[in-house]
């Protein structure tokens, strides 16, 4: 996990995906095996009269990285990394590296996600903004418990 200034992910992403192609020192590895993320959630957002889907960070100021350092990376980047697990949020888009939006009821006060990568995984919620059609939800981070937002449209509310 890699800390950088809020904003500036994309930009990071970039910088180790071209320091982690293979130079002529580092013949072993492949550059497939090496690979920068910053995670994304979609969220619905309404302007000029329509409902529109966005993309925001899910951890601003933070990039995932996986592999080894490479010399050519330790030569652009000369910054020492902190290894950690797996992100959690990889279970929530196995396809990349967006969460996606999901939808679902409050039925009696307690949230049903009907679809979306929350759909049974409930639990994680902790709070629900309909309005901004959001939902935090806790995860595990480094060892202790991180909150972070998701897009949720809850469209229906059941009593």
């Amino acid at each position: 996990m890699l800390k950088c200034p809020e904003g500036n992910e994309a930009d990071y992403v970039k910088k180790y995906q071209e320091a982690a192609a293979p130079d002529r020192e580092d013949k072993t590895d492949e550059a497939g095996s090496r690979q920068a993320i910053y995670f994304q959630y979609q969220r619905m957002m309404r302007y000029r009269g329509r409902w529109h889907l966005e993309k925001r960070a899910v951890l601003p100021g933070y990039i995932f990285l996986s592999g080894r350092e490479t010399a050519a990376w330790k030569r652009q980047m000369p910054i020492s990394l902190k290894p950690c697990e797996t992100p959690f949020l990889k279970n929530l888009c196995p396809e990349g590296d967006v969460v996606g939006m999901s939808r679902g009821i409050i039925k009696n006060g307690i949230p049903v996600v009907t679809s979306g990568p929350l759909q049974g995984k409930e639990y994680l919620i902790r709070k629900i903004d309909r309005h901004k059609r959001t939902a935090e939800i806790e995860i595990p981070l480094e060892g202790r418990k991180q909150r972070v937002t998701v897009g949720l449209e809850i469209y229906e509310k059941q009593i």
